[in-house]
């Protein structure tokens, strides 16, 4: 799958092996730690029965522990490439490829010296981020007599951080923001235009190559006309000579136009395409509603926490009121057949990674009011493959707490059950916080973000706000989506051409 995404989005014209394997090395590891998800919930639900008691494997609290210190590591070696990856790997690429490439006159030694001196400054503060998180004490839980309080304090005995985990923690943190920020501008807008743009029709091709032969017959005779006014030899004024450059121009860039439609028109792709329409229309419309169905999960537990939980806790659930979640739904009685949830989760992540994909070819990649890059098939820049896969990397770091937003029970306590006496008779009962001590445990995903955010309740709210904010950017960039048309052929050639040729964007 990645080495198709670096392929399809690499510049042909530059044949680069470095940027492409950085690249392609990030979002491996980036994806390999967004699904480390379903396995995370498959391996702590799968240590109990349906009915709530202990395997026999599982029944030793050492074995139990092994196994989650397996999944916990994991989960800080991925997080700690992916940081090394960020912070120095894809900087020095990039600072090495922005002084030029094998073609340019500047010597390699001088590249890689310009590479190391820019790229420091990211090692300096991946440092101080480390050094800020393993020694800088956070807030304790709030003193109060409230039950929430209560809660909090019994959910943070069974996660106790230690000092290097605390400094991985804070650095997972930083991304996330980082990666919210990604969500907002980009993903909100790939959820709504990607599947509209599968029920859209482009436009007919045949309609565009006439408008193209109509406006070449329409210069070609003003281009008699002036030839005619000065055949007999007198000056031409400025601007008449001024409209023959322009007319010249024009048909130079017409030529590659009509060149560029009919190529596009008599395309095998294009075909299939046709002949797959039917299908499309319906692939759209429901992944609109998978769409929908995700960002109504999320608006659910987004109002359970304003409602029940508050700032000055970080906006921490301790208990899930609000069960009508979509897709939390939707996953807990997947889990009645194996492994249909884990695959479910699987395509979630991988239709919300080709979303945010979508959002940043659409959209481009900005700083702040200037484009920096457009992402084109086969034609984006090495610095903006790096760019791409960087900012693609962020918003999978910060999809891990999405789903826990997303599907809060589900992504917390997977498909636990527990057994409790209640009048006389003992009943199954799904794990929650409220679960007796030692009967249920937590995801290690769910203990590495809720270690950290209930002794930072800034870092909770700010995470909350900005996934609020992701929704309002989804609800905008829907209405947008829905009433957009979509590109045509010609304006698609256009828009492609002139982002190829515009001097800026190839920097």
């Amino acid at each position: 799958v990645v080495a198709v995404f670096v392929r399809r989005f690499a510049h042909e014209a530059h044949p680069g092996v470095a940027p492409r394997f950085v690249s392609g090395l990030t979002c491996t590891l980036v994806l390999s730690t967004a699904l480390l998800l379903p396995v995370d919930v498959f391996m702590t639900s799968y240590q109990k029965f349906p009915n709530g008691t202990w395997r026999d494997w599982a029944a030793d609290n050492t074995t139990r522990a092994d196994i989650n210190n397996a999944i916990l590591y994991t989960y800080y070696a991925c997080y700690s490439l992916l940081t090394f990856c960020l912070f120095i790997l894809i900087p020095f690429a990039y600072f090495f490829f922005e002084e030029g490439d094998a073609e340019d006159d500047v010597p390699a030694a001088e590249r890689l010296c310009s590479a190391f001196k820019y790229s420091f400054c990211f090692v300096f503060l991946v440092v101080a981020l480390l050094l800020v998180g393993a020694f800088v004490q956070f807030g304790d839980i709030p003193n109060s007599n409230g039950t929430i309080i209560d809660d909090l304090d019994s959910l943070g005995d069974q996660i106790k951080s230690r000092g290097v985990e605390s400094a991985l923690s804070f650095t997972i943190s930083v991304l996330t923001v980082l990666g919210l920020f990604v969500y907002i501008i980009y993903s909100a807008y790939g959820l709504s235009a990607f599947p509209f743009n599968l029920v859209k029709t482009r436009g007919n091709a045949t309609k565009e190559l006439n408008k193209l032969r109509v406006d070449q017959i329409a210069r070609e005779e003003k281009e008699r006309q002036l030839a005619a006014k000065y055949a007999d030899g007198r000056p031409v004024i400025p601007s008449d000579r001024r409209l023959m450059q322009q007319l010249a121009r024009d048909k130079e860039r017409y030529s590659e136009l009509q060149r560029l439609v009919e190529s596009e028109h008599h395309s095998c792709w294009r075909r299939i395409l046709i002949c797959c329409r039917p299908f499309s229309i319906v692939l759209g419309i429901f992944l609109t509603l998978v769409s929908l169905a995700f960002m109504a999960s999320v608006t659910v537990t987004l109002v359970d926490k304003y409602v029940y939980s508050n700032y000055t806790l970080g906006y921490v659930l301790t208990t899930v009121h609000y069960k009508y979640s979509p897709i939390n739904y939707v996953l807990t009685y997947a889990q009645l057949v194996f492994p249909l949830d884990y695959i479910l989760v699987l395509l979630i992540v991988f239709y919300i990674a080709s979303c945010t994909v979508n959002g940043i070819r659409r959209i481009g990649i900005w700083f702040f009011w200037v484009k920096m890059f457009e992402v084109i098939p086969r034609r984006t820049m090495p610095q903006g493959l790096l760019l791409l896969s960087s900012l693609f990397s962020y918003a999978m770091i910060a999809l891990n707490q999405l789903m826990m937003v997303a599907m809060p029970t589900y992504s917390t306590y997977g498909s636990q059950h527990y057994m409790i006496k209640d009048n006389g008779t003992m009943v199954t009962k799904p794990c929650d916080n409220h679960s007796p001590e030692g009967e249920c445990q937590l995801t290690q995903l769910a203990s590495i973000i809720t270690r950290f955010t209930i002794h930072a309740n800034l870092y909770g709210a700010v995470v909350t706000y900005l996934i609020s904010a992701f929704v309002g950017a989804y609800v905008i960039g829907f209405l947008v989506a829905a009433v957009r048309r979509k590109r045509s052929v010609l304006e698609k050639a256009v828009g492609d051409r002139d982002a190829e040729d515009d001097p800026l964007l190839n920097l």
